[in-house]
């Protein structure tokens, strides 16, 4: 008899526990999703009461890295956030990124082809090119003339490359799209978490000799080169900026990348000449647009 109410009593401890521990599963992690719906909020926690920290929109992909309450993790300007998962819209097996197979999956040469047509005015469809601007919140970066923050002139260049790069049918993803500060090990770990083709940083430079100008491309290793000499072809014949080069660096976003990695020093911020030109409308559509025909080249090859 008190063998049965033991096992009774287990049977009960069991189940009670079945619907008391709530549901949260890790399986999927690496699992990529692609919003179905115009506008999908981005909250803080896995909660529709939870504060509204940015907007997703129709197409707009996000990879899963745990669920929780019908809800997923992911991350948003560096930061961890929640989207309800009913809105998304799993991508074929063949288009998932899986963190751990980021590094062992190169583009083929098929894919290449297929993706790619002429170049010069080739279509970036079927690539993900993962754009970081430089610093971010508590950390404005370098300090130029009249007191402009690098963290402010970054942020606008990058999206002015975004847009040029969706519209030559890019999949563009930011490290961060607001003010906020996303660490170093972040932005690799953003970069990471998807198939990221190429990735690329936006930096402007600063020195106390307000002579220095410039623009520089540096890269870390023989991996990273071809995307650097491109890109930096591509930018020395369209910029009127003084060609500083290319240039080795042992930069953490560059030195701990999957992905072909490259950091641009867009001209000097302390430098009356290059800062003159910096601010113009006309130079961050210049840049947007080298940047752009120097992936084409580089993914046409």
């Amino acid at each position: 008899m008190k063998k049965i109410y033991l096992i009774i009593t287990s049977l009960i401890i069991m189940l009670t526990s079945l619907f008391l521990i709530p549901k949260q599963s890790h399986a999927a992690e690496g699992e990529v999703y692609q919003v179905g719906q115009a506008i999908l909020n981005v909250r803080d926690e896995p909660s529709i009461h939870a504060e509204i920290i940015g907007k997703l929109h129709t197409g707009d992909q996000v990879v899963e890295f745990q669920e929780k309450y019908g809800w997923i993790q992911t991350y948003y300007g560096g930061k961890e956030a929640w989207v309800a998962k009913h809105h998304l819209i799993p991508l074929q097996q063949d288009k998932q990124t899986n963190i751990k197979s980021i590094a062992h999956k190169p583009v083929t040469a098929l894919q290449k082809k297929r993706e790619v047509s002429t170049r010069g005015n080739a279509s970036l469809k079927g690539y993900n090119i993962m754009l970081d601007p430089g610093h971010g919140g508590h950390d404005p970066g370098s300090i130029g003339i009249g007191g402009l923050q690098e963290k402010a002139i970054t942020l606008a260049t990058t999206r002015q490359i975004a847009e040029q790069l969706r519209d030559a049918g890019a999949s563009v993803l930011l490290t961060r799209s607001g003010d906020e500060y996303v660490s170093l090990r972040d932005r690799v770990e953003i970069s990471r978490a998807y198939y990221t083709h190429a990735f690329i940083s936006i930096h402007y430079n600063a020195f106390f000799n307000s002579g220095a100008h410039g623009l520089n491309i540096f890269y870390y290793s023989s991996a990273d080169q071809k995307l650097a000499a491109n890109v930096h072809a591509s930018l020395a014949s369209s910029v009127y900026l003084q060609d500083r080069g290319m240039k080795q660096g042992n930069y953490y976003v560059l030195r701990n990348n999957y992905a072909p990695s490259i950091l641009l020093e867009l001209g000097f911020i302390t430098n009356y000449s290059d800062l003159a030109m910096i601010q113009t409308n006309q130079f961050q559509i210049q840049v947007a647009e080298a940047i752009t025909n120097g992936l084409r080249n580089y993914f046409s090859h």
